[in-house]
């Protein structure tokens, strides 16, 4: 192909999103010959029929779809050069978009965006938080902060952020009244607090030097929030499995006691929190340097472990 074909892949584009070739010449300042010569010069390059013509309408053939969507992905490659280019003169801008579970939003992420927004002023942030996980091409979603490398298609990327980890966790006044437990298999006799929404019994599994344990216990409270559960559990209601970014300043000050300190819990939702992203070969500036600021700010040692020795 010749630079020439560009501009009538360009052509072709506009024929397909508008419609038909008067709607394509308008947004091209041009004519609607100059437009069906184009096409049908790029049919003649390609070998290949693309449109099928009509007096009513313009459909594609499947030569002429394969075609649109390879054309399309062209199409955004060049839009993000121009982007990395605006962004290299005039430093990082326009809206990021980013996706958070309602836990970690809530609880942590949410204090993070002042700064990074006084960073970088250019930057509108739109933060979208869910429990479910997202579509990132169909909700545009510029990066999504997941709990597990789950990727949605074969050009996303998933970036390692922090580690996350889980704690038994009570309240000074559970534990006086209800005494501590010593052992994995005592947490079935007491009052625990659980994640899920069917408050049926489930399963706590824990780890400790390799070995593996564990217990069935009842739900005295179940919720599918670990915010909600660290409330309960902070007035008294039971013991609580919930990740430290929920529960780790609590511990830090006090309000709250680490349960069979010795054991380490496994957690339902993955060890480790994922920026998860389209790939790019010219990421944008705003979610290079969005990126960037968690894995500064979070790290591999999070401020919310700050609790735990070493």
């Amino acid at each position: 192909m010749q630079p020439r074909d560009f501009s009538d892949i360009w052509a072709f584009v506009r024929v397909v999103e508008t419609g038909s070739f008067s709607g394509a010449a308008r947004q091209m300042d041009t004519t609607k010959a100059s437009i069906s010569k184009q096409v049908a010069r790029l049919e003649k390059t390609l070998h290949a029929r693309l449109l099928n013509r009509s007096t009513r309408k313009l459909g594609l053939t499947e030569a002429g779809n394969a075609i649109f969507q390879n054309a399309l992905r062209m199409l955004e490659e060049a839009r993000a050069l121009e982007a990395t280019a605006a962004g290299l003169r005039a430093g990082p801008g326009g809206t990021l978009r980013v996706s958070a579970s309602l836990a970690f939003g809530n609880t942590y992420l949410g204090g993070l965006l002042p700064d990074f927004m006084a960073r970088y002023p250019d930057i509108r942030v739109v933060l979208s938080m869910t429990d479910r996980y997202v579509d990132l091409v169909e909700e545009n979603i510029d990066v999504a902060l997941r709990m597990a490398p789950r990727i949605d298609m074969l050009s996303a990327v998933a970036r390692p952020i922090a580690p996350i980890r889980y704690v038994l966790a009570a309240s000074p006044a559970y534990l006086d009244k209800n005494g501590t437990p010593a052992s994995i298999a005592e947490l079935a006799a007491h009052r625990c607090l659980t994640f899920g929404t069917s408050g049926a019994p489930l399963t706590w599994q824990f780890e400790r030097e390799g070995v593996q344990q564990s217990v069935r216990v009842d739900s005295a409270m179940c919720a599918n929030s670990s915010p909600a559960l660290r409330l309960a559990m902070l007035r008294g209601g039971g013991i609580a499995l919930l990740p430290t970014y929920v529960v780790g300043e609590d511990i830090g000050s006090g309000a709250a006691l680490r349960v069979l300190p010795e054991w380490r819990p496994v957690g339902a939702f993955g060890d480790r929190l994922y920026a998860v992203y389209l790939e790019n070969r010219f990421l944008p500036p705003k979610v290079r340097v969005f990126i960037d600021y968690l894995v500064e700010q979070i790290g591999e040692r999070p401020g919310w472990d700050g609790f735990q020795p070493g």
